[in-house]
């Protein structure tokens, strides 16, 4: 195997290729590193030249046709994010090049960071902290706390953090609805205990909402007005996918009025404005987008598709983590 990983080498790039992982993956085959941060265009060309394999991760250059043309070798494009959208143009599923990504651990670490939402805004986790610590305040009369037992739970779009979620509720005794743009077989419906339901009625009488859609130009804004306008006073909306799916401006408008609660990880600007009104808000549970995989996920999934990479390249092996052309086209753009 001949390798090129084109990464920015920055703290990032050392979450992903520890000392162990670069000596791993030196120990399977030629490995050419390249620096984004310093590369020219010209440079990445005569590196992935004589190149089985492209490794990236976030901000890495993308497959262009242009480039690819410069690599009549490549094989296999290993992407050490999620998406790989901003890799993996039309042109390289055209070509016949594979494609794996860290897709299932994202979907899954990103599942975990949604359930631990959802239990620390509806048991308020950060308010009682903060007053115990900071205030020394123990219980007072009027304290409250909720569950996710018992809940009808919503979710929109059932890819593959979705599918976690759900699993991973399973055990909450919840009578979940799903809403998706195309028809879940029957099989799958029954193996996860879902009901599909039109939008509407998911936004409508759900307790707990969690948005699940990839952003692209079809699901811009796509939850509107309508659709905040039908949620039920005091129920929860949890948004772990994209910031630029929801109208920001109606939800804060909502959410000022009190009208539900929400636990928000992306927004439509990256860094959020420090001037927005959402910050304010005692009903409004904000982190910084880290529901994606932890920290210390990354040098393992790493690792496993390092390994993924050259038994795929040395060995004909089948891939596990293969993300097919029609399942690239539905994924995020960023």
């Amino acid at each position: 195997m001949k390798a090129l990983v084109a990464i920015k080498r920055d703290k990032i790039f050392d979450t992903f290729f520890t000392k162990d992982n670069i000596d791993y993956a030196n120990s399977l085959g030629e490995i050419v590193w390249l620096d984004t941060l310093t590369a020219s265009p010209d440079e990445l060309k005569e590196k992935i030249k004589d190149c089985d394999a492209y490794i990236t991760c976030w901000g890495s250059p993308a497959l262009t046709p242009e480039l690819l043309d410069s690599a009549p070798n490549l094989k296999l494009l290993t992407h050490l994010g999620s998406s790989v959208a901003p890799v993996a143009t039309p042109a390289v599923f055209e070509r016949g090049i594979k494609v794996i990504s860290g897709f299932d651990y994202f979907s899954k670490s990103t599942a975990e960071g949604v359930i631990a939402y959802m239990l620390a805004a509806l048991r308020d986790i950060p308010f009682f902290n903060d007053r115990l610590k900071n205030k020394k305040i123990w219980h007072e009369e009027n304290d409250y706390t909720d569950s996710v037992l018992y809940k009808n739970i919503g979710i929109v779009g059932f890819g593959g953090v979705a599918k976690y979620v759900v699993k991973m509720l399973q055990n909450f005794d919840v009578n979940i609805k799903v809403y998706n743009r195309s028809e879940i077989p029957a099989d799958v419906k029954n193996q996860y205990g879902i009901t599909q339901c039109p939008i509407d009625e998911v936004f409508s009488t759900c307790d707990i909402i969690s948005l699940h859609l990839p952003y692209n130009d079809g699901t811009h804004h796509m939850i509107d007005e309508r659709l905040l306008s039908l949620i039920k006073p005091g129920a929860l909306f949890v948004n772990t996918a994209r910031g630029a799916i929801v109208d920001e401006d109606a939800m804060t408008r909502h959410l000022e009025k009190g009208d539900f609660n929400a636990a928000l990880d992306v927004y439509g600007k990256e860094p959020i404005d420090m001037s927005s009104p959402l910050l304010d808000l005692d009903n409004v549970l904000m982190l910084p987008h880290q529901a994606g995989v932890t920290v210390n996920l990354r040098s393992l999934l790493t690792r496993d598709l390092i390994k993924e990479t050259a038994d795929f390249i040395d060995n004909g092996a089948p891939l596990k983590n293969e993300i097919l052309g029609a399942k690239a086209k539905n994924m995020s753009k960023s």
